[in-house]
């Protein structure tokens, strides 16, 4: 033991009793800088001393008298203390071995058996580089030229070693040139086996590799909520860096959405040593709401205390929002006044997917009814299902299938089915709507029976009523030639005028019975053409006509011409022979005016209807057949005041195209 005599802390009396309480026969030389140390130091027994101060060489005197020292400690304790030394090398962790300036291993402690899985008596007379894994044998050649050029420098380097059941250890290796040593006369190298401490560097970086790279946010915070540690997912999710976030605690995240008491439960779960899991509103930097999905867990250290937390957090917001759209939609559908379904294909086909309005069109009691039964069920005609899901298969889609099915209870439904096939992680499914059209089918077969009555009707005019009024007419003429009388002419033109008019009833009967029905085919039309085309086909009298459009219609040709004939007609009828008629253009229509009188408001509601009319010569069916016409077309007809006061009809609700 060399000790100064002025220590920075303490005085080298206490460095020599523990020297001799632990090794008494050490020999122990004190660098003394006073005379007056020198006397109580021989009396507390010390080996050897130096006086720095006035030997003009110290520390040459002091290597000569050390060198004594240890001859004579030697000469003393040589077997005893070399057995120690060499029992003490055995147990300890370390390799300690000597290489000489050729690489060669001259001498190996005991306790590289441990090291060398039992090798150890073996490496003597080998070179250092046979205990060198391959891919590390030039870094340890250069750290040992280092070595035997500087022999006053201690060199440090880690490699892989090669073991006897070819397992690879990592060793940490510090070498010491101490060649010039007469009793030593080679390189000392210390190994030491750093092989766990090499491998938990490897899960740290590997553990921290993946922090670093996670998509979740990931904090860790002390016991009491400092955060000690964010990544980059939690900065680039919060707005929050890590130098603000660091030191802080979590509540910058707190948007103010939970409660105390929420909180609160939350430390007391993690503080108890079990894990929280659940979803929390946190507010970003810059003020926006976010959702996470949060797991927070306790770290013990090796005592069993719990010394951390650790928060991973899952931005859950987009999720959240598409849950919150497909409950809407769930909640649409299931509302839906159709039926909606997803079933398996094949003939018989089973329920998979149902709504609440198809449960209810079938008269089941609840979904789980419907889904333990099968569709090909509650089709009238299992050859229709079958022809069905053939066709579906085929075809991918189809649209307003209408078939007949049954319910349940055994009543009949006419159903329209409109479906298309859909794949989903590899199965095929049908999805699709059934409306259920009974009622709409049997207005369609009234309407027919009403149409075929409509016809008969027709038919009874045209042969039953016609025929005798055109006898009476030609018989009218024939006594108007042979009879002079003016009184007898007088009455003679009442009847004729109430032939005429009978005539024209019959004709607007016939309109209403034969065009009643909705328009089927349409054409496209220049309407200024049409306007023009159906004046030149009524008596105008001295009436004008200004046309001011450029539309082009889809119109049933000839009906249009019977709607605009018959609001001439009315307009020349109750505005006078020299009315001035205007057809001009609204945004999704046309409209047709005069300058006449025009219709009392309170009547403007009944005009279109059968009989209604001011005119004791009317028929009071002009304006109704106009309303039919309209109405077979799809579009909706106004009476109003025109821009002069007269009548103005607007008919609007058309698909039209401006030239």
């Amino acid at each position: 033991m060399v000790c100064d005599s002025e220590l920075p802390e303490d005085d080298w009396t206490a460095v020599h009793r523990a020297v001799q309480e632990t090794a008494p026969a050490t020999p122990f030389v004190l660098l003394a800088y006073d005379d007056s140390v020198v006397s109580s130091a021989l009396d507390a027994g010390i080996t050897e001393y130096v006086l720095v101060n006035s030997d003009p060489e110290p520390y040459i005197t002091a290597a000569r008298r050390i060198s004594h020292a240890a001859e004579r400690y030697r000469a003393t304790n040589g077997s005893a203390n070399d057995e120690w030394g060499q029992s003490l090398l055995a147990e300890t962790t370390d390799t300690i071995c000597v290489v000489d300036d050729g690489g060669t291993i001259q001498y190996v402690s005991p306790s590289a058996n441990r090291l060398f899985d039992g090798a150890g008596r073996d490496l003597k007379g080998e070179t250092i580089e046979s205990i060198v894994h391959p891919d590390d044998t030039e870094r340890v050649r250069e750290a040992f030229e280092t070595v035997l050029a500087s022999p006053d420098r201690a060199v440090t380097v880690q490699f892989r070693t090669r073991c006897g059941d070819g397992e690879r250890n990592w060793v940490e290796c510090r070498a010491r040139n101490r060649i010039s040593n007469p009793d030593i006369g080679g390189v000392v190298v210390t190994l030491t086996d750093i092989s766990e401490h090499k491998h938990r560097e490897r899960e740290l970086r590997r553990f921290r590799a993946v922090i670093e790279q996670a998509g979740h946010a990931i904090y860790i915070t002390d016991t009491d909520g400092t955060i000690e540690y964010v990544n980059p997912a939690f900065e680039e999710s919060t707005g929050y860096s890590y130098e603000e976030a660091v030191g802080d605690c979590p509540n910058i995240l707190n948007s103010g959405e939970h409660s105390s008491e929420y909180y609160a439960s939350l430390w007391d779960t993690i503080l108890s040593g079990n894990v929280w899991k659940g979803e929390v509103i946190n507010e970003r930097k810059d003020g926006h709401r976010y959702v996470i999905e949060q797991t927070i867990a306790p770290v013990e250290d090796a005592e069993g205390n719990i010394d951390r937390f650790v928060a991973i957090n899952t931005d859950i917001t987009q999720r959240k929002a598409y849950e919150q759209k497909l409950e809407q939609y769930e909640q649409i559908i299931e509302n839906l006044p159709v039926g909606v379904f997803r079933t398996t294909p094949g003939e018989s086909g089973e329920f998979v997917e149902v709504n609440a309005t198809l449960v209810s069109m079938y008269d089941a009691y609840s979904k789980s009814e419907l889904l333990d039964r099968n569709v090909s069920d509650f089709y009238a005609d299992t050859d229709d299902r079958t022809a069905f899901s053939r066709r579906l298969c085929e075809e991918g889609s189809i649209t307003g299938l209408e078939v007949e099915q049954e319910t349940l209870a055994g009543e009949r439904l006419q159903v329209s089915l409109t479906a298309m096939k859909t794949e989903e992680d590899g199965d095929v499914y049908f999805d699709g709507v059934l409306q259920d059209i009974t009622e709409r089918k049997r207005r369609e077969r009234e309407l027919e029976r009403k149409n075929e009555q409509l016809e008969q009707f027709a038919s009874i005019v045209t042969h039953d009523l016609r025929n005798p009024l055109n006898v009476a007419q030609s018989r009218l003429e024939i006594i108007e030639q042979r009879c002079e009388s003016e009184e007898f002419g007088e009455n003679v033109a009442i009847i004729d005028e109430q032939l005429v008019r009978m005539e024209e009833l019959i004709e607007d009967v016939l309109a209403i019975a034969r065009h009643g029905k909705r328009v089927e085919e349409t054409e496209p039309m220049d309407l200024g053409a049409l306007v023009e085309s159906c004046w030149q086909t009524v008596e105008t009298a001295e009436a004008e006509i200004i046309v001011d459009t450029d539309l082009t219609v889809e119109v049933d040709t000839s009906r249009a011409q019977q709607l605009f004939e018959n609001l001439f007609r009315n307009a020349i009828e109750h505005g006078g022979r020299d009315v001035t008629v205007r057809v001009d253009t609204l945004p999704d229509g046309f409209y047709v005016e005069d300058d006449g009188p025009g219709i009392d408001p309170a009547e403007r509601g009944s005009v279109f209807e059968h009989g209604f009319t001011t005119n004791e010569s009317g028929t009071g069916f002009g304006l109704s057949i106009v309303q039919e016409i309209v109405d077979a077309h799809g579009w909706d007809i106004n009476a109003t005041a025109g821009t002069r006061g007269g009548a103005r009809f607007e008919i609007t609700g058309l698909d039209t195209d401006h030239e």
